[in-house]
């Protein structure tokens, strides 16, 4: 199932022009020279390593959207819907690695690794280890997607809140605007498969909700601690929240479409349940 070529491009199109008006510069917005390093906890360091090592395993998100979508398909049609996709990914993939570059410029210019060179090898050989989304279906690959942006951007909102360094700060105010710039593109996307395929997409939506993961859980070192830890220096962050907008993302959908309202009603209680949700009510 892929979305009609027309439906597809216009959310590329909308996408693309509130990006092109939406720039930071990695090098000149953030002011290197006016970091405070003593401002930083330990754990606040800590956090800033583990998120730079997730934004910047770009090379592999980027590589499995090119091999599930790949312009070289052998319709047509399926080349172009994925050349349409690219003016997308690829100005996406632009922003996450502004995100690792930013994440990593700001550990050698703060000194937490003053080593350039160093640093980069420390991220080289996380970036060699393999990714995979472990969904092939595109209402699926865009479901993790969305719930990928969602939880980075509440992590860096939620530590944001809470970092007295300025240049750490205005750095996390940026990513947060960025990661909910993107959210907002892969929600309109899985609407526009709720409302294009009906009842269909439910449960490939559902299986991948029930079952997400967040990117180098299975290959980082240590992830489980470094992500309890990561957790505590973001005070409100709640792992659960992804699913529970998302959820209420489709409870909204169903409020509009009565046609589909009682399949993802019935979704949405199976997944509350499995995943010891007790509500979504207040989740904006």
């Amino acid at each position: 199932m892929q979305l009609p070529l027309e439906k597809l491009r216009q959310h590329v199109d909308n996408y693309n022009k509130l990006a092109d008006d939406a720039n930071w510069n990695r090098f000149k917005s953030l002011h290197w020279n006016e970091i405070r390093p003593e401002l930083l906890t330990q754990g606040q360091k800590d956090a800033v390593i583990f998120v730079t090592y997730v934004e910047d395993h770009l090379p592999g998100y980027f590589a499995e959207y090119q091999s599930l979508f790949p312009i070289t398909a052998e319709g047509m049609k399926e080349s172009i819907h994925n050349r349409e996709l690219f003016h997308f990914t690829v100005r996406w993939s632009l922003e996450e690695d502004r995100h690792a570059q930013a994440l990593a410029l700001y550990q050698f210019h703060s000194g937490m690794e003053p080593n350039r060179d160093l640093l980069e090898e420390k991220l080289i050989i996380e970036n060699r280890k393999p990714f995979s989304i472990g969904f092939s279906k595109p209402v699926q690959v865009f479901t993790y997607t969305l719930l990928q942006e969602k939880a980075t951007q509440l992590y860096y909102q939620s530590l944001s809140r809470v970092v007295k360094e300025p240049v750490l700060n205005r750095l996390l105010v940026y990513l947060t605007k960025d990661e909910s710039r993107h959210f907002g593109f892969f929600c309109e996307i899985v609407e526009s498969f709720l409302t294009t395929f009906g009842d269909e997409v439910i449960p490939l939506i559902e299986e991948v909700t029930l079952n997400y993961k967040m990117p180098l859980h299975n290959t980082m070192s240590d992830y489980r601690r470094k992500a309890i830890l990561m957790a505590r220096e973001a005070p409100g962050y709640d792992r659960m929240l992804p699913q529970k907008v998302l959820m209420r993302q489709l409870r909204r959908v169903g409020e509009r479409m009565s046609e589909i309202k009682k399949p993802i009603e019935e979704s949405i209680t199976r997944m509350m349940d499995s995943l010891r949700i007790g509500t979504i009510e207040d989740v904006v």
